[in-house]
């Protein structure tokens, strides 16, 4: 009697064990389905922030035409200008966009993820220090063909247009800069972020 009672409780154990093992298998998957979810959701915004720029390329081109017909800027310095923009909306595809994929954040590419989130940062870093001058050096550019015009004979709204331009030109560019680099340092946080969180989820599979 003693040996059927050890024996159904045994079974009994057995039967709660298993029952124990599905059921952390089965958070286990809901974790991971979670934290994957989460770092897709916090590079969504990168891919909007495209979008939003290759949108924006044909309004710049029609005001930037715009400005210069009024003030009387050089083609030089338009198509410099519209050239720099696309290259740079290109250049922001191809770091942020083309190399990642969504099946990259599951778990068996996280090690490679990991590895293309970091060089990712260092195209960026590499991007931010070629584009601050470029645009640094146009917006001189800009400026001085703006001034040169003033000696041009002109109307009153060109002219007064012309200098509200240099005045508003010269805020606009200190704020754009500072924006750019704002977005810059959120994408670089961003990356930190999802590597930080690969790298716990990546120590917590092997613990």
């Amino acid at each position: 009697m003693d040996t059927q009672n050890t024996s159904n409780e045994l079974e009994l154990i057995k039967q709660q064990m298993e029952l124990l093992k599905e059921k952390l298998a089965s958070q286990e998957i809901v974790n991971e389905k979670l934290i994957i979810s989460s770092m897709k959701k916090k590079m969504s915004w990168i891919k909007k922030y495209i979008i939003f720029e290759v949108g924006l390329l044909p309004f710049i081109a029609v005001m930037w035409l715009c400005i210069k017909m009024i003030i009387g800027l050089s083609w030089y310095n338009y198509t410099f200008m519209i050239i720099m923009c696309c290259i740079d909306v290109y250049i922001d595809y191809l770091v942020n966009l083309r190399g990642m994929k969504d099946s990259d954040f599951q778990k068996c590419n996280m090690i490679e993820t990991t590895r293309k989130l970091h060089t990712m940062k260092k195209q960026r870093s590499l991007q931010m220090l070629i584009q601050i001058p470029l645009i640094i050096i146009w917006l001189l550019w800009t400026g001085i063909e703006a001034i040169h015009s003033l000696d041009m004979p002109m109307g009153d709204f060109q002219r007064g247009f012309t200098q509200g331009g240099i005045v508003g030109g010269t805020i606009g560019g200190v704020i754009g800069i500072f924006v750019a680099y704002r977005i810059y340092k959120k994408m670089q946080n961003t990356n930190d972020d999802i590597i930080n969180q690969m790298s716990e989820f990546i120590t917590e599979e092997k613990d």
